[in-house]
């Protein structure tokens, strides 16, 4: 029994002194703030406002229709029959369904859109930082970015942004 502990201890010693022999070269890099400085996320989010803007638009124009049919219902309803007045809250009802459906739809339709317009750009970030951590040796690159969480304390590994920052040709 204590050959056999002495064997393990013995096992763990030295695969603990060839894993720090092989020690990987370890970065870090702020994802988020590379992603920023690339012109092509800028021209990405100015086509997400303005897709935005324009489903925006469009269900204003929807509630400023809802607006007036409603406004039309009040006012008249006492000239009209009860049929009438049935059909128009009917309506104002179905609006309001197709306001809901639209609104639901956009959000997913925008969410679509940005990750669209997005994946190129983080596929090129991607390649880049691949032919920089290659190039420098790095075993592993990991994500320093406040909104990922990935690296709470980074003292001793490389911060690889300004040398993926050059290969974008990004000053």
């Amino acid at each position: 029994m204590k050959k056999t502990i002495v064997l393990l201890a013995l096992a763990a010693f030295t695969l603990a002194a060839n894993t720090q022999a092989q020690a990987q070269k370890i970065a870090h890099l702020n994802v988020d703030e590379l992603l920023s400085l690339m012109p092509e996320t800028k021209t990405a989010e100015t086509d997400i406002q303005a897709y935005a803007a324009q489903l925006q638009k469009d269900l204003e124009d929807m509630q400023a229709e809802a607006q007036a049919k409603y406004q039309n219902l009040i006012a008249n309803q006492t000239n009209w029959t009860a049929l009438r007045v049935q059909k128009e809250q009917e309506e104002l009802q179905a609006i309001g369904q197709r306001m809901e459906e639209y609104q639901q739809q956009a959000q997913q339709d925008l969410q679509k859109k940005q990750m669209d317009l997005m994946k190129p750009i983080i596929e090129k970030a991607q390649t880049a930082v691949n032919e920089v951590a290659r190039e420098k040796g790095f075993a592993y690159v990991l994500d320093s970015s406040q909104s990922k969480g990935v690296v709470i304390f980074a003292e001793k590994g490389e911060d690889l942004l300004p040398l993926v920052k050059a290969k974008l040709g990004i000053l």
